[in-house]
Formats: C-alpha cells, structure tokens, sequence
C-alpha cells in the first residue's frame, strides 16, 4: 500500500523547520570561519594583522566631534619671540602685474616654532681634589651640575638632558637603544653608544628608586585600583607585564608568574579600596572587593548575539541592554535626586537577578550565564561610588604604551633590563600623566643623588574637592 502524501500544512510545516536549520548552520559555517580567520591572523608574524575586525561600512569622521570648540595653537607671548623678521611686499601684483606702490597695507603676524640647530654644549668642570692632613681621606669638590665624581680615563660623561632624553625614548616611547642612538645623532650631532645607554638606565633605574618604591606605597592606600597584565620576555622566556593604575598614578611590575600573587605582592593582604580588572582566574582568590570590567562583558555578549539566531539571542541581548542601562544610570547619578537614583539602581539588580535565575540550553549563553553568576556581587559596585568606574579602560589605555614597547622591543633580555624597565617605564609614565616635565625631572634627579624622590602627587594629597 502506498503511504499518505503530506497535507499542505505539513509541507508548510517541514518547509519552516528546514528553513531554520539552515540559518542556524549558517551562522556557525560563519562562526568557524570567524574562528578560522582570528587563528589564521594570530599565526602569523607580521605587522599588519592588527585589525579587530571587517573596517566599518560608514565610519565616523576623525577628529574633533560637531559642537565643540575649535582648537589653535596658542600665539606665544612676547617674551618668547627670538627673532623677528620684516618681509618685503611684491613690487606688482603676481596675476596682472600692477605695481603695489600705492595699495594700502595691512601687517599681519605669522609665528615659525622651529628646533635650534643642533649643537652640543660642553662643559668642563675643573674638579679640586685634596687630601686631609688630618685623616688623609680624599676630598673632591662637586658642581650642582655635575651628574657623576668620574675623573681620569672616565672623565668624559654625558649631560643629564641628553640621558634623560634617552631613557624617555626607551622607556616610555619604546624606542630601542640603538635607535635612540641615531635618534641623537640626528638631534644633537653626538656619537653616544648603545652600551651607554644601557648602563645609564641601569644607573637611573637605581637613582628612581626611592620614587617608585614611593608609587608602591601610594598605590597600596588608593581608594581604586585598575588592574591588567599583558605577556611578555625576558631573555626570551615568559613573563608577564602587569599595569596597577589610578587617576594619579601607572605603576608598571614584570613578573615571570601571571598569578593573583603578583596582585597581593604590589597592593598587599589588607588592601582596602576596590580592584577594577576584567573576569580572568588569577583574580578570583583576591581577598578584595572588586569591579569586574563591564566593556568585557558587553564584547562577549556581542559576539553571542552575532553567532545566534532566533531565540538564542534574547539572553546576552538584554543582558547588554541591561549594562548598558547601568552605565547610562552612573552618568546621570548627579542629575538625579537620590531617593530617584536609589530606585532605578534597585530596579537594574532586580532585573539582573531574574535574568540570572533561569535556566539555558544554549552553550555559549549557558557559560555567560555562569560567568554573571559567579561575578554578580562584582558587576554593579560602581553604581555605589562616586569614583568607581564600570570598566577597566584605564588599565586598557596605561598597558597600550608597554604593548607597543613589546612589538618594537619584543621584551628584555635579563631579569636586570625587566626591572630598570619596570621602574622608569612607572615614574616617566606617571610625571607624563600629571603633567610635569620629564626632563627636568630626570635632569633633578641625576644631578641631586642616591635619596633623591621626584615630587609626584598621590591621591591622598591632592586638594578636596567640594
């Protein structure tokens, strides 16, 4: 006997379910081939892989947004001005050669800001030395300008503006000694070796000391800490660059460990403030309150969303619109009164809380899921104070200078170039930040000595503010 044909719904029916498979094996064909192509570009070594993704159908015009005001270069003062120069008018105009002798003229202003022509400045220090009669020690007089008590065969040393200058190209620039070598020839007309350089970080790296050890101490009683690691080399072996960051200061530490230890070592067992970092495992044993990044969190929630179709979408869509509506909220906590605040801040833990009690069949929803659950007493803290941020962008911005470091430098080569790199890639960063001079600092501090502390501003001793 001959089996039923299929009614017209039933057709329908089949046609609908076949309908949706293929847009689901759809999406994972591109999925894997996302997944194939981030491999593919990870494997190799070279410089152009960098992108995040496909560049954007209609990016958004670079620099300066609609609406704010435009921005000159400021016209230097007076006193500033070297030189000024009369320039002659044209005898005939250049388009139909009429002589210009009777036009009226106008003078305008036009400023040049140019560098100097290279020249080194010399120094000799005619240096008194004696003996004591008394004890017979030698005594040697010191310029408040000298950097070093070298004589004889050492007699000829570098300025503490051409080695402060070095060690900010190599140390917060990334520029590797031998390119600062050229790049000082080309500025200054000096021939300095490589070498030199080396050994004259080694030396500022123990004059800078005092400072960084400073850092340490302010960054363990800071009321917010950000935190991130990146990897790294030493001498070819792994290692690991953590970045400690607050409003104040970026504090740098090369660990061959990526483990919580490293988190306790700088900030300590009885760290009070709160730590802001992303959702990785070395954090989880942290005795301290934290703030899990929420820019993580809404990246992973975009990746699910692309990968599903149908349903499958619904979690990690409300659970992005959900952060982003506490993000949103954070901003406008001055606008609104508190009792207002208080409630919609009780409404986005509410519905957080719902989001997180159900139940999830799909994989990749299913870990999200576990992940918000795990953190849940970390994901909104910083509705709860004023200098708590949702994210880790901070520590984001302070690692990118090391990354590049890491590109042109591809790391150390001794444990000793790790921890000179550490100390000054810190205080230079950190001078950078609060906006004092680099130079004069590293100038102060080769000339002052061993004990010397560069003046940083930590956050318990800037002003109050109302």
């Amino acid at each position: 006997m001959y089996s039923k044909p299929p009614t017209y719904e039933q057709l329908v029916d089949l046609n609908r379910l076949q309908a949706r498979q293929i847009d689901e094996l759809r999406a994972e064909v591109e999925r894997l081939k996302a997944e194939l192509e981030q491999s593919q570009r990870a494997g190799k070594r070279q410089a152009a892989p960098f992108s995040k993704g496909s560049p954007k159908a209609a990016p958004k015009r670079p620099g300066r947004k609609p609406g704010y005001p435009p921005s000159h270069r400021p016209v230097p003062p007076p006193e500033q001005v070297d030189r000024s120069s009369e320039i002659p008018l044209p005898p005939d105009c250049p388009e139909c050669h009429t002589p210009l002798g009777e036009a009226p003229v106008t003078i305008h202003d036009q400023y040049q800001i140019d560098l100097p022509e290279p020249k080194p400045v010399v120094t000799r220090f005619r240096v008194p030395v004696a003996r004591c009669p008394a004890c017979l020690r030698r005594v040697q007089g010191r310029h408040p300008e000298q950097t070093s008590n070298a004589l004889g065969s050492a007699s000829v040393q570098y300025g503490p503006r051409l080695l402060g200058l070095a060690a900010d190209l190599k140390h917060r620039l990334g520029v590797s000694y031998r390119k600062c070598s050229s790049v000082l020839l080309t500025l200054t007309g000096v021939v300095v070796a490589s070498a030199a350089l080396v050994r004259s970080s080694h030396r500022l790296r123990k004059l800078a000391q005092p400072s960084y050890d400073r850092l340490v101490e302010a960054t363990k009683t800071s009321a917010v800490q950000h935190v991130d690691e990146t990897g790294w080399k030493i001498g070819g072996r792994s290692a690991w660059l953590w970045v400690f960051a607050n409003e104040d200061i970026t504090l740098y530490r090369i660990r061959p460990s990526r483990a919580h230890g490293v988190v306790v070592e700088v900030l300590g067992e009885d760290f009070a403030g709160v730590l802001v970092s992303d959702c990785f495992l070395a954090y989880d044993p942290l005795p301290y309150a934290e703030q899990k990044c929420l820019a993580h969190l809404l990246k992973t929630c975009g990746e699910i969303e692309r990968s599903k179709t149908r349903g499958a979408v619904r979690f990690s869509r409300r659970v992005a619109a959900l952060l982003r509506r506490a993000m949103a909220l954070k901003r406008r906590r001055g606008t609104s009164g508190k009792h207002g605040y208080a409630v919609l801040r009780g409404k986005i833990h509410a519905e957080l809380d719902r989001l997180l009690s159900g139940t999830y069949t799909d994989p990749d929803n299913a870990r999200l899921a576990r992940r918000l659950r795990k953190h849940r007493e970390h994901l909104l803290r910083f509705l709860d104070h004023d200098k708590l941020d949702a994210t880790n962008n901070l520590a984001e911005r302070e690692i990118r200078p090391a990354v590049i470091a890491r590109k042109l430098s591809a790391g150390n080569r001794t444990d000793a170039g790790a921890e000179t790199h550490a100390i000054l890639a810190s205080v230079l960063r950190t001078c950078r930040r609060q906006g004092r001079s680099i130079l004069e600092a590293l100038c102060d501090l080769l000339r002052a000595g061993p004990g010397h502390i560069i003046p940083l501003c930590v956050e318990s001793e800037r002003a109050p503010t109302g």
